[in-house]
């Protein structure tokens, strides 16, 4: 009895050292990805949200004797023209601005594919076995971003070392900061193809409390070097 308890339990231990094994091949892999690819993303997927306020309106909207519905700028009044210059003011302060701008990160990367939402995307992208399949959380893994250099002045900022927002992190942006706030950047665990040569994850920015996109990225392997293939928007709001 003493042998098979024994034998049971170096069985155990086995297979939870090839399963530990198999997950951290599978982060390396991964991490390395994302390493090489996410100046690149933050480029395409980024804004400096300062620059994508909405101008103010001039002028009236105005109903014509069709019943189309235009704006006169004509009828420009003195307070839009007074919101106007500020509003262009605040553009150019902006572009010369050389300060950071701090993108809020949370680097424990996770699986975000639904397997039912998801399936069809994730059955046409011949996923492997190798991969993260269904929503499990435990398979996670944290991200090392603080070597990475950015371009464009963009850096990432642990979302823990922002106020606690009790889970609701569009309040982040109605707080005020010593620093230029941009938004809120997520990427998801990559789901990979059989022969590890193409990759698929999520990938959003919200830029406001209420506005924001979501992504599919798609990254393929060349020559040992991993670059994106091709970004699908899927979320807008």
């Amino acid at each position: 009895m003493i042998k098979i308890v024994v034998s049971i339990s170096t069985l155990l231990l086995f297979l939870s050292t090839v399963y530990c094994e198999s997950n951290k091949d599978e982060f390396e892999l991964e991490k390395a990805v994302l390493t090489q690819i996410l100046p690149s993303l933050v480029d395409s997927i980024c804004v400096d949200s300062r620059m994508v306020e909405p101008s103010p309106m001039l002028g009236e909207f105005v109903t014509d004797k069709k019943g189309d519905v235009f704006l006169d700028s004509t009828k420009i009044t003195e307070e839009q023209e007074i919101r106007y210059k500020k509003w262009e003011t605040r553009r150019e302060v902006a572009k010369k601005d050389t300060s950071e701008i701090i993108l809020a990160f949370n680097p424990w990367i996770k699986n975000d594919f639904n397997p039912y939402f998801d399936k069809k995307l994730l059955e046409e992208f011949s996923i492997s076995e190798f991969s993260v399949k269904g929503k499990d959380t435990l398979r996670q893994f944290l991200f090392d971003y603080s070597k990475i250099k950015l371009n464009n002045k963009f850096k990432l900022k642990n979302i823990s070392e922002f106020p606690n927002t009790d889970n609701h992190p569009y309040l982040l942006f109605e707080r005020n900061y010593n620093f230029v706030f941009s938004g809120i950047f997520t990427i998801s665990r990559i789901q990979f193809d059989k022969e590890k040569t193409k990759g698929l994850f999520k990938a959003s920015f919200s830029y406001c409390g209420r506005c924001g996109r979501g992504y599919n990225v798609y990254v393929k392997e060349i020559n040992g070097v991993w670059e994106i293939d091709k970004i699908e928007d899927t979320w807008i709001s």
